[in-house]
């Protein structure tokens, strides 16, 4: 990523966010999404085994994870029957529609689409052998999709870096921009990964939050936090140079001002301890700045969110207390290949309305987590810049850093 890394920050022309789409367990779209998670809704709810089986119909979306749940009543214009691959599309149709690109006169080959996933559609996979859709299982499938649907004849690309997957794909859609393969990039990540296996998996590794009450299981930075809780949703985003968007007369909501990845070798489900690879990502992608928000990962894990905080602290010191931190997964619960995007494209929506959301269920702060987090209501402030740490297991990580535009 070293030319990415250089050419995002080029203030003269930076590659800016023309377009959102959501589908989270708390909105089937972005504005839905956004405003239930200002309201201080949590969409935990205890599984079924209804959840876990065949896809439901449209008009009643309840895909409920360890917990989560996604609702909307959008009615597509085929039928598709992978979990992963309609949760893209959703979020891909609205992100294009938000950047105006039906209106835009533009040429296929410049365009690329950079949509990842964790895992592909296990359901799909689960039934192939009596349906034969086996290719719709592929992670790359909703990529290909994407591109055939919006006829986007440029790079087409689906990385796959567990839960950094999002904010990967984001990188590596600039990439692209900034190494003039694309005018255009189509890029995020989607994921439904309300699986038996993958849950049993999980269980097994001891990262699953255990709680009576499932709203409130997912508890990152709290003294009583124990896990998390694994969702399903899907963010696209509409990357473009700021002077393309302004020749095409639309507005953007973030420009990209630098995004770096590394690895963290210190184990498949946990951090450094000490937190010092990722200072060293946190250094490297804030180039001397210090934001003004934060947007953690906060997975709800014992020892992942106190090394997620120690490494904030090495990096920017006392001046850690002045930036607001948050993460959101206590309300939407974790996305996996989709956390990344969802949550890149809700930072963009806090530099928009100059909102940072609380952090659910964070009641009680942990002392090893001491940093300044936004609890129990949204906080209204000026937010010029916004730095977003992605983490997956394996030791994936990313971080992209948003600037309001000016």
């Amino acid at each position: 990523m070293a030319v990415a890394n250089r050419a995002v920050a080029e203030d003269n022309d930076p590659v800016v966010i023309s377009g959102i789409g959501l589908v989270t367990p708390l909105g089937g779209d972005r504005e839905s999404s956004w405003s239930a998670l200002l309201a201080g809704q949590r969409a935990g709810q205890w599984l079924t085994s209804h959840d876990l089986g065949a896809m439901p119909p449209l008009s009643d979306h309840r895909w409920s994870g360890n917990p989560a749940v996604i609702r909307h009543d959008v009615r597509l214009p085929v039928e598709i029957t992978d979990r992963v691959i309609r949760l893209g599309v959703l979020a891909a149709l609205e992100a294009w529609d938000d950047a105006r690109l039906s209106q835009a006169v533009l040429h296929p080959e410049r365009m690329g689409c950079v949509v990842g996933t964790s895992k592909g559609g296990l359901h799909t996979f689960d039934t192939a052998r009596d349906t034969g859709h086996w290719t719709d299982a592929w992670p790359s499938a909703t990529a290909s999709g994407l591109a055939t649907m919006f006829d986007l004849r440029g790079p087409c690309i689906a990385p796959v870096a567990a839960c950094a997957t999002g904010v990967v794909a984001i990188l590596r859609g600039v990439a692209a921009i900034v190494a003039g393969e694309c005018d255009v990039v189509l890029t995020g990540s989607a994921d439904d990964s309300l699986h038996p296996g993958v849950l049993a998996s999980f269980q097994r590794l001891g990262v699953l939050a255990r709680h009576a009450d499932p709203a409130a299981a997912c508890r990152p930075y709290d003294r009583t936090r124990n896990g998390f809780v694994v969702g399903a949703g899907a963010g696209c985003l509409v990357l473009e140079r700021r002077s393309h968007a302004e020749r095409r007369g639309v507005n953007w909501y973030a420009e990209i001002v630098a995004g770096r990845l590394a690895t963290d070798p210190a184990g498949m489900t946990q951090l450094d301890g000490a937190g010092h690879a990722l200072a060293r990502l946190i250094e490297m992608a804030c180039r001397g700045e210090c934001p003004d928000h934060i947007q953690l990962h906060g997975t709800g894990t014992r020892l992942n969110d106190s090394a997620e905080c120690r490494a904030v602290r090495q990096v920017f010191g006392d001046r850690a207390d002045g930036i607001l931190h948050s993460s959101v997964k206590g309300a939407l619960g974790h996305l996996l290949g989709a956390a990344g995007s969802v949550e890149a494209a809700l930072a963009c929506l806090s530099l928009r309305d100059q909102t940072i959301a609380a952090c659910a269920n964070l009641d009680e702060l942990d002392p090893e987590c001491a940093l300044p987090f936004v609890q129990h209501a949204p906080a209204k402030r000026p937010i010029r810049t916004v730095l977003k740490l992605s983490l997956g297991f394996g030791g994936h990580q990313a971080a992209i850093m948003l600037r309001r535009p000016q």
